[in-house]
């Protein structure tokens, strides 16, 4: 990322910030020690926020193939700092586990997950959750066709209704990933 980026969010940060003290009521003026305890827990949430939302992009980045090596780089940070500030499971690459009714396939990631939702909705296996580096079915008599699609997480209500309309059942969501899915038609 280029400085001019860098910036740019930086910029866009702090607005957050300036649109709370301008719109709130009565207005943010710095006058009173008391509107302060307000400034400090609006911070508070948009600093929150943003360890919640680097937290989701280092997930993204690990199921879509990236490296604790380059996670630590682009953090200015080293790979075991990386892994161990933000290492949520200790998934094995693409291996399944059976847990009574339920299936769970670890290794998923951005690039591999639709091939495996195809195959384990063939196969009659339902989607209930997904997280870091797994998918989790449960098994059915039918079979499962699913939709991933992209947004943040305050975007999910007005995509939910969106897909429900086109006949899809929402699942879960791991930022930024929401799981849609429905029975197959063909079967």
């Amino acid at each position: 990322m280029n400085i001019v980026e860098q910036q740019e969010i930086r910029k866009n940060t702090a607005s957050v910030m300036m649109e709370w003290a301008n719109n709130r009521q009565p207005p943010f003026t710095g006058e009173i020690a008391e509107e302060f305890k307000d400034a400090i827990t609006a911070a508070h949430l948009v600093a929150d926020e943003g360890r919640l939302d680097l937290q989701r992009w280092v997930d993204a980045a690990r199921r879509s193939g990236l490296s604790w090596t380059d996670i630590g780089n682009a953090l200015g940070i080293s790979k075991q700092a990386a892994q161990q500030r933000f290492r949520l499971d200790d998934a094995d690459d693409d291996a399944s586990q059976v847990e009574g009714a339920k299936v769970v396939r670890l290794g998923a990631h951005a690039f591999n997950e639709m091939r495996i939702l195809t195959q384990e909705g063939e196969n009659g296996h339902e989607l209930i959750d997904a997280g870091l580096l797994k998918l989790i079915f449960r098994k059915t008599d039918h079979h499962w066709e699913y939709q991933r699609r992209i947004g943040a997480v305050w975007m999910a209500d007005e995509m939910r209704a969106e897909m429900r309309k086109a006949g899809w059942t929402y699942v879960s969501s791991w930022s930024p990933f929401h799981y849609f899915k429905r029975r197959s038609a063909s079967h």
